[in-house]
């Protein structure tokens, strides 16, 4: 346990636009704006900041709702707060009762406070070992729906000489099979994953099963998050680890999932659960139960992916992340230097206490939407 922070005497909650480069592996149409919101608190001794980053729209909680949370709820309990480990900002996340991606914004801020008053990495305050934190996080390419096979065949050939540890696909009814057998037979040695997205049910059992010859790495979330029978049911059929993701949201649930043998992978998201302290929980209950994990993003900013590079140093991390550099999502971005691979295929762990990026400011006015401050009164 560490001494107590200096208190929290200012909070800014700051709304975020910036326009993509891609769409989203979960869209089918083209290139639009991402949004977010940065969470930064001041005390005496500096300033921290955090991430809230909803998942594309329908996926979870909208960006209004999350605004909303963390200036009507979240801010004004950060004023005077302190914390000296990270149990302590546990207790203070759970109090708030908001939902996970409002909750994963102030959460994570309060890891960057900790780690900045104290001289350690947000990954040593999440116990990482120092040799992971050496060898950097490996990162995965993530491509969505294509209309064709030569459309997806292409976007792949123009990312692959980049590094990428591994390539995840979306997959959906009528482009799946065709556009997995073509990879295979194009890009012969590369790590392969597929991403179900939920479309399918058990009735699609045989579309699997061939799935299942072509070497794959894992197959994400291919029927309905809650449908843990149906998924059980295939992972006994299959050789090919099936990996949870959207029935990953809670750790109760990941249990459940796990102890009805529903997944041998488990895809850890900050937004999704509510932060680093809720990723780390989930982390150590695969860990004890042999079933590995790899962090994903929403995607964030390159604030919110740096959290992810730390997570992603812990021990049952085992498949390359869904992190990927800014510029492969957005034509800016608000951190400074730009958020990038140290070398083909892994991000370097930031050193620096705490997150170890820099928020630029002037970015942040660039970019900016909507702000709100919230300052600790201390009476005489």
């Amino acid at each position: 346990m560490f001494t107590s922070t200096s208190p929290i005497e200012r909070v800014v909650v700051t709304r975020i636009q910036i326009p993509m480069k891609s769409s989203w592996p979960e869209a089918t149409g083209g290139a639009g704006v991402k949004e977010s919101v940065l969470v930064s608190i001041e005390t005496a001794l500096g300033v921290a900041h955090g991430e809230s980053s909803p998942p594309p729209a329908g996926v979870g909680p909208s960006l209004d709702a999350v605004w909303e949370e963390l200036t009507g709820t979240i801010a004004p309990k950060l004023l005077g707060l302190s914390v000296d480990c990270t149990e302590r900002i546990g207790e203070a996340a759970a109090s708030w009762r908001t939902s996970p991606t409002a909750t994963a914004g102030a959460e994570t801020a309060l890891w960057d406070l900790l780690g900045q008053e104290h001289r350690v990495t947000v990954a040593q305050l999440l116990g990482a070992d120092e040799t992971q934190i050496r060898m950097g996080v490996e990162s995965g390419l993530a491509l969505g729906l294509y209309p064709s096979v030569v459309e997806l065949l292409e976007a792949i050939e123009a990312h692959i000489g980049e590094g990428y540890r591994r390539i995840k696909i979306r997959i959906a009814p009528g482009r799946d099979l065709e556009f997995v057998r073509a990879i295979r037979q194009h890009f012969l040695d590369v790590e392969l994953m597929v991403d179900g997205g939920g479309e399918y049910s058990a009735a699609d059992a045989d579309l699997f099963r061939e799935l299942d010859d072509l070497d794959l790495l894992m197959i994400e979330q291919p029927f309905a998050p809650g449908d843990l029978a149906a998924l059980a049911e295939l992972q006994k059929d299959l050789v090919t680890p099936i990996c949870i993701d959207e029935t990953a949201d809670s750790h109760d649930r990941t249990a459940e999932a796990i102890r009805r043998g529903s997944c041998r992978i488990v895809n850890l998201k900050i937004q999704r659960i509510g932060g680093l302290g809720a990723a780390r929980a989930m982390h150590d209950l695969c860990f004890q139960h042999g079933v590995a994990c790899w962090v994903g993003s929403t995607p964030e900013f390159g604030l919110g992916q740096a959290y992810g590079v730390h997570l992603g140093t812990l021990a049952n991390c085992k498949y390359p992340s869904d992190i990927e550099p800014s510029a492969r999502w957005f034509v800016d971005d608000f951190v400074a230097p730009a958020f990038e691979m140290s070398s083909p295929g892994v991000f370097a762990v930031p050193n620096r206490p705490g997150v170890g990026v820099q928020v630029d400011l002037q970015k942040v006015h660039r970019y900016k939407v909507r702000q709100q401050e919230f300052t600790r009164t201390v009476s005489a």
